[in-house]
């Protein structure tokens, strides 16, 4: 299942879930070449043609994806064996927690701005079995929403989804271009957001929100592993 080579603990199989081209191949060859384990390049518009091996490590670019994608795939990779290691790359914007702690198995989260070598050196630590603050912090989180999801307010995904783009200002149109559902839908759920909330408008649905979620945003992760 897995070969062990200076400490490290090298899978069987590693899978780049990107656009193909130029770059994302050249960056597959790097990463083979240097941990001299397959890398596969799987275009993230299309499904996976088979089950991943047990074991396997895969790397999402978050740069060429958006929020319909990534549903579809944190529910593909749900279903895949229980040992994948995530790693989320190219990650340009702030993604609040419960998003993140949406992911199965995530072991690692890199900027856009991370060099290839950088992010080499995470993976490198993550097939060590290190930790990150960021998998703490998510541990933490996810431990204390569904405490609170059982016991208190049932809000769906989809509701905490549109949460979450209240807060950060955006609109009807916004939110419905974002999570690619009708205005009417927003209105919808809004409904049954403060309803649940027992809140009047937006702002106290934001407040709750803030409350809720602690307010602490996870950045895209920078000089995590050390």
């Amino acid at each position: 299942m897995f070969q062990q080579d200076n400490g490290l603990s090298l899978p069987q199989q590693m899978v780049i879930i990107t656009c193909p081209s130029v770059q994302s191949r050249s960056f597959a060859s790097y990463l083979a070449e240097t941990l001299s384990v397959p890398v596969h390049l799987q275009n993230i518009a299309k499904p996976l043609a088979q089950r991943l091996t047990d074991g396997s490590v895969v790397l999402f670019d978050l740069a060429v994806s958006n929020k319909k994608l990534n549903g579809i795939w944190c529910d593909i990779l749900q279903t895949q064996t229980d040992d994948l290691r995530l790693i989320i790359f190219n990650s340009a914007q702030q993604h609040a927690l419960f998003e993140m702690a949406r992911w199965p198995t995530l072991c690692g989260v890199f900027s856009c701005e991370e060099s290839q070598e950088r992010i080499l050196d995470g993976i490198k630590a993550i097939l060590k079995g290190e930790s990150s603050e960021l998998l703490s912090t998510l541990q933490s989180y996810t431990e204390e929403r569904d405490g609170a999801h059982m016991e208190n307010i049932p809000l769906t995904e989809r509701e905490y989804e549109i949460l979450n783009e209240l807060r950060y200002g955006a609109s009807n149109v916004d939110i419905a271009r974002a999570l690619f559902i009708s205005e009417n839908t927003v209105r919808t759920h809004l409904y049954n957001i403060f309803r649940k909330l027992n809140v009047k408008n937006r702002t106290q649905a934001v407040s709750w929100t803030n409350a809720s979620l602690r307010d602490q945003p996870v950045r895209a992760v920078t000089g995590v592993y050390n």
